[in-house]
């Protein structure tokens, strides 16, 4: 059956395996994840999957399927957006507010000097996780298991062997 010119999709259980094939490894971890933006960038606000492939972490975002498009004819083309990085490479992770990534996307405080979210600011709203990379960049996500997505980043520190 089609409908709106879609055809039958794929299972989610194929979807993995293929792209565990494309990556080279397992997925060790997936959650869904909105990329937001990368320090002193652009917003980006990219729905999609952020995922780990052995010591890769990536992210890919889909294209969004709009029938108000459609029906208008807007003519949009997609532009497939996927981001990688090594575990190894993340100096931190932690939990901002919206509002402080937000104003660090838009280059208006650096990344460095942004505060953890306080414990009334985790109620009151979604935090956001900032991965922080080499060079002063960060990247900024929206996700659904946050508290798994760090622990994969503090399990890696804490298995480090002492500096000598």
């Amino acid at each position: 059956m089609q409908w709106f010119g879609r055809s039958r999709e794929e299972s989610p259980d194929e979807f993995w395996r293929q792209t565990a094939a494309k990556r080279g490894g397992e997925i060790g971890f997936l959650t869904f994840a909105t990329l937001l933006g990368r320090s002193a960038d652009q917003p980006m606000d990219l729905p999609g999957l952020l995922y780990l492939v052995g010591e890769t972490v990536w992210f890919e975002d889909f294209e969004r399927d709009n029938w108000l498009a459609k029906i208008m004819g807007g003519g949009r083309k997609f532009e497939k957006t996927e981001i990688s990085f090594f575990r190894a490479e993340v100096r931190g992770t932690r939990l901002v507010s919206r509002a402080s990534a937000a104003r660090c996307i838009a280059g208006a405080v650096p990344a460095e000097k942004l505060s953890p979210v306080s414990a009334v600011g985790r109620i009151l709203s979604t935090p956001i996780v900032q991965v922080s990379l080499p060079g002063g960049t960060s990247l900024f996500f929206d996700m659904i298991r946050r508290t798994e997505f760090i622990a994969l980043f503090t399990l890696s520190e804490s298995a480090a062997p002492p500096p000598q």
